[in-house]
C-alpha cells in the first residue's frame, strides 16, 4: 500500500528527479504545487500583480532550464526559492521595483479578476491579514518570515536560499518578528487586523 501511495503521490524531490530525466508532466505538477506559494512569496519585491506573475513565470522557466543541476539530496523547495530570491533581487535592483501596496484597489483595479479573487481568498483562509501586514516590511524581512512560517523551512535552508549566514538569518527573523508584532498591536481602522493580533502568539511559539 505504501508503494502505491508513493507512486500516486510522489514527493517534490521525486518529481524534480523525474523532470530532470525529461518528464514534462512531472515538472508541470511542480508548477501546480508551487505557483500560488511563489506568488505570495514574491509579492514584496514587485509593483503589481502582473509583475509578480511575470516573476513567477521567470522563476519556473529558469528552474526548468536548470533542473538537471538540482541535487535530490536537498529539499526541492529550498532550491526553487533560492532561484526565486536571486531573480527577484536582480529584477529589483535593475528596475527599482517597489513593494506591492496593501490596498491595490483603485482606478487601475476596479474589480479583481478570477485569479486575483482566488489568491485573496486563499490568503484569508490561511493566515487572515497577517501576511498583508508583513508585506509592509522590507522585502528581506517579509521573505524570511514567509520561508520560516509559511514554507516551514529549516533555518539552514533559509540561510542557503537567502544567501546569508545562519546567524544573519536568525537576527533577521528576530527583528522581523518584532517589527511585525508592533504592527499587529498598532491601532488600525481595519477591523480585520484586530483579529490578526492572535497570529502574533502563534509566531512567538514557532
Amino acid at each position: 500500500m505504501d508503494a502505491i501511495n508513493k507512486a500516486l503521490n510522489p514527493t517534490d524531490e521525486e518529481l524534480a528527479v523525474q523532470a530532470a530525466a525529461g518528464s514534462r508532466p512531472a515538472f508541470e505538477e511542480l508548477v501546480s504545487r508551487y505557483s500560488l506559494r511563489l506568488f505570495h512569496f514574491l509579492r514584496s519585491r514587485s509593483g503589481s500583480d502582473e509583475d509578480v506573475e511575470d516573476l513567477v513565470q521567470e522563476t519556473f522557466l529558469k528552474a526548468y532550464r536548470n533542473i538537471v543541476r538540482y541535487d535530490p539530496q536537498r529539499k526541492f523547495s529550498t532550491w526553487l526559492f533560492t532561484v526565486a530570491v536571486r531573480l527577484s533581487i536582480s529584477r529589483h535592483r535593475s528596475q527599482g521595483a517597489k513593494p506591492l501596496p496593501l490596498d491595490s484597489e483603485g482606478p487601475e483595479h476596479p474589480s479583481p479578476g478570477p485569479q486575483e479573487a482566488l489568491i485573496r481568498k486563499e490568503e484569508t483562509r490561511k493566515a487572515g491579514n497577517i501576511w498583508l501586514l508583513a508585506r509592509t516590511l522590507r522585502p528581506s524581512e517579509y521573505e524570511v518570515l514567509w520561508l520560516r512560517y509559511a514554507e516551514e523551512l529549516p533555518m539552514k535552508d533559509i540561510a542557503r536560499a537567502m544567501k546569508k549566514s545562519l546567524v544573519g538569518v536568525r537576527v533577521l527573523l528576530h527583528r522581523s518578528r518584532l517589527k511585525l508584532g508592533k504592527k499587529l498591536r498598532a491601532p488600525s481602522p481595519s477591523a480585520g487586523l484586530a483579529e490578526a493580533a492572535a497570529a502574533e502568539q502563534r509566531l512567538s511559539i514557532l
